[in-house]
């Protein structure tokens, strides 16, 4: 139980941070000493920060789901627009969504086998780190203005961080700004494409939860880990939303390459 409670602070405060919760519960599990159920751990964790993302951005999920009726109505693609807000992200998020889970299901076998090298998993932190020096402001538009187009490269970065130790939030963070989003609503939209993606995942990897119960986590076990995840992921996303108002991304690179390079040289 105690193991679990520290993965689940683990995975909260990681998971919307830039700095890849999947490779911080990799590094954890190994110097812990716990056995890896395939991903069940992590779907469990997931699927608290999940919780804390709808909590968060409640009233930017139910505009979400209520204009998802009409979307499917109209057609869509890259010319499509739409004068509603919650309509325009909601496109943005399905097709980001989508591009996301067709390259996962292509790469499950390939990705599935890198979660078991925690040195490789620390040198793509390293490569985190590269990525988040591009976090700079270019533009000043906001999350309800995107579009088909920008949820096409949203998904191809959060496919990207598929792989462990390149951090989703890292990547789509600066994959929103490069196309001109504000800060904050590049971080706003990253947050809000996750809740899909990151469920979706979770619930694929559930199949193997029998796995879990027969190496000894127990139901319950999985589920305070989960809570855990949750509230600390929440206090992360308000941190992080506050510290992006005002500073880049660049700290969050330093400690990267800080924890990637210490778990190099002392993961066996």
């Amino acid at each position: 139980m105690l193991d679990l409670v520290v993965l689940g602070i683990v995975q909260g405060l990681t998971e919307f941070l830039p700095v890849s919760s999947t490779a911080h519960l990799l590094f954890a599990e190994h110097y812990l000493g716990m056995p890896r159920p395939g991903l069940v751990l992590e779907a469990a964790l997931h699927l608290g920060t999940v919780l804390a993302a709808c909590v968060l951005f409640w009233p930017d999920v139910v505009g979400i789901v209520q204009s998802l009726p009409g979307l499917l109505r109209r057609p869509a693609g890259p010319g499509a627009r739409s004068s509603d807000p919650a309509a325009r992200m909601a496109a943005a998020i399905v097709t980001s969504t989508a591009v996301t889970a067709v390259l996962g299901l292509v790469l499950a076998g390939p990705l599935e086998r890198m979660f078991e090298s925690v040195r490789a998993t620390a040198a793509q932190l390293l490569v985190t780190g590269l990525i988040l020096l591009w976090s700079r402001e270019r533009g000043t538009r906001s999350a309800g203005e995107a579009t088909v187009r920008d949820g096409v490269i949203l998904g191809l970065a959060q496919a990207l961080a598929i792989v462990p130790g390149i951090s989703r939030s890292g990547t789509t963070i600066v994959a929103g700004l490069a196309l001109g989003m504000r800060r904050t609503e590049a971080a706003r939209l990253s947050f809000l494409i996750s809740i899909p993606a990151i469920a979706g995942a979770s619930a694929f990897a559930l199949k193997d939860a029998g796995m879990a119960t027969r190496m000894g986590y127990a139901p319950l076990e999985l589920l305070v880990g989960a809570a855990v995840a949750c509230i600390s992921g929440g206090l992360a996303i308000v941190w992080l939303v506050d510290l992006i108002k005002r500073h880049r991304l660049i700290a969050f690179s330093a400690y990267c390459w800080v924890v990637g390079l210490l778990v190099l040289f002392t993961a066996r």
